[in-house]
């Protein structure tokens, strides 16, 4: 028995998967191009509203200073984001919301872009919370180094 080299099963795959591509590439190149899509990139995450220890908090109360002050002097790194946080016990929810709104307006230029969160609660108050954690930052620095790095 006389064995030849280059007639087994392996060279006649090959062939049909070379005639396989050369049958593919000759099809898209009369397509020209119109079919390729752009990709579709997912929105960035929404960060969660209690992602890390706050740095200071501030609440509303008898000898508090003014929000608009204490940011002033405790809130002045860009890299805090500023959290206003409402509970509300009962059907008090609509004045809630108001209230938050409220301390955003009178909390100045560094309360304008505040995280709002208003919930129930045991009982009824509002605190405004400095935390390093923000989108924004956080947008910046993935965009930077191809990461995410954690606030």
């Amino acid at each position: 028995m006389i064995v030849r080299a280059g007639t087994g099963w392996q060279y006649a795959l090959a062939d049909l998967s070379l005639i396989l591509f050369l049958a593919t590439a000759s099809a898209l190149s009369q397509v020209g191009g119109k079919a390729k899509a752009e990709p579709v990139l997912p929105p960035p995450p929404i960060a969660a509203a209690s992602e890390s220890e706050p740095v200071a908090v501030w609440s509303t109360g008898e000898g508090a200073p003014p929000l608009r002050t204490w940011l002033g002097q405790v809130g002045t790194d860009p890299r805090l984001e500023v959290r206003i946080i409402v509970r509300y016990v009962g059907d008090t929810r609509l004045a809630a919301i108001a209230q938050a709104v409220q301390l955003a307006e009178t909390g100045g230029t560094r309360a304008k872009d505040a995280r709002i969160l208003v919930e129930p609660g045991d009982r009824a108050g509002a605190s405004v919370v400095l935390v390093y954690a923000s989108e924004t930052t956080g947008a910046a620095e993935r965009n930077r180094s191809g990461t995410m790095i954690a606030g």
